[in-house]
């Protein structure tokens, strides 16, 4: 991918803009940093289904797993003597 200045992409939009179309992104640099890549909205949205959402990631673990219930047989208000767990 060749990035291009601002200035330069100024001045060559159109050549810019069929590059993107033709499937090729264009790198658009500001100050000699990274700004903005242009890209045809065909490749856009092909590359913007490939990640899943976190909804899709959480739904897919909770139906492959099998949910164990809390054990819950001591009341949260009984107290627990200190140190009893390391005699």
């Amino acid at each position: 991918m060749k990035a291009h200045s601002l200035h330069q992409a100024r001045a060559g939009f159109s050549k810019l803009f069929d590059k993107a179309l033709s499937g090729e992104p264009q790198k658009v640099t500001r100050y000699g940093k990274d700004f903005v890549v242009i890209v045809s909205e065909s490749d856009w949205l092909g590359k913007a289904n490939i990640a899943p959402t976190l909804g899709s990631l959480l739904t897919r673990h909770a139906g492959s797993q099998r949910l164990e219930a809390a054990d819950f047989s001591r009341p949260f208000s009984q107290k627990r003597p200190l140190g009893s767990d390391f005699e």
